[in-house]
């Protein structure tokens, strides 16, 4: 029987890895998903790393790697999310890491992401 490819491919996500011990940094991917071949998936993006906000840093030492091409093993995925049209996947300006180290986007500085 031939695998299906998810549906997924080709499209703009947010995409979270699971932690692997509490106090580690955030490694949250924006991009396009380019490849899967059910083991890992291909994406063309950058990765937001952060921590936990703070008083004095309310984005967690939010930093962004440069665009690349990675894989990414599934058992390290805990969600992919897609990016509502018009959210630029590759320069995330309405990305925003919230209070309690959510990723969030920015809808009022987006008034076309708001339900009308």
């Amino acid at each position: 029987m031939a695998e299906e490819k998810p549906s997924f491919l080709n499209c703009n996500v947010l995409m979270r890895c699971v932690k692997p011990y509490p106090s580690a940094r955030n490694h949250v991917y924006t991009g396009k998903l380019i490849g899967y071949d059910g083991h890992f998936v291909t994406i063309d993006g950058i990765v937001l790393h952060f921590g936990h906000p703070s008083v004095d840093d309310p984005t967690g030492g939010l930093t962004r790697s440069p665009r690349a091409i990675r894989w990414v093993a599934l058992q390290r995925i805990e969600y992919i999310r897609e990016l509502p049209k018009g959210v630029d996947a590759f320069a995330p300006a309405n990305i925003k890491v919230g209070s309690h180290g959510t990723v969030e986007i920015d809808a009022l500085s987006r008034p076309d992401l708001l339900p009308e």
